[in-house]
């Protein structure tokens, strides 16, 4: 499962992300995963922000963060491909704020991933 990257966690941060993950980005930006799953923390939480060079970021793996905008901010973020005329073409991802129905896609790109993490940067950049 791929972790999201420093832009998009710094964004979550931003938007109040504050669930248990098991990797956080330290302050010179240098991931920093769990050895067992067991260790997850609230890395966004005000206790990591008593000193301010101290300020980490919680890294969710794009599924969590998927979900954490679909239930807490009422934001879809759905992955799509291009097909046309038999041909599949690239990613995408589809933005739909779900109170009142307002739409917007991502640029296309060849990884699942890329879309998916663009259309995430996408909602928590119009909140």
């Amino acid at each position: 499962m791929k972790i999201v990257s420093l832009e998009t966690a710094k964004w979550l941060r931003k938007r109040r992300f504050n669930e248990p993950v098991a990797a956080h980005y330290d302050v010179v930006g240098e991931l920093i995963e769990a050895a067992s799953p067991a260790e997850t923390t609230r890395w966004n939480s005000p206790v990591h922000d008593i000193d301010v060079r101290h300020k980490v970021y919680s890294a969710p793996v794009l599924s969590m963060a998927q979900q954490w905008l679909r239930e807490k901010k009422q934001f879809d973020v759905l992955v799509d491909r291009e097909y046309f005329l038999g041909k599949v073409g690239k990613y995408y991802a589809k933005i739909i704020r779900l109170r009142d129905g307002a739409m917007s896609e991502t640029p296309k790109y060849r990884s699942y991933e890329k879309a998916l993490e663009s259309g995430i940067v996408r909602a928590l950049r119009s909140m």
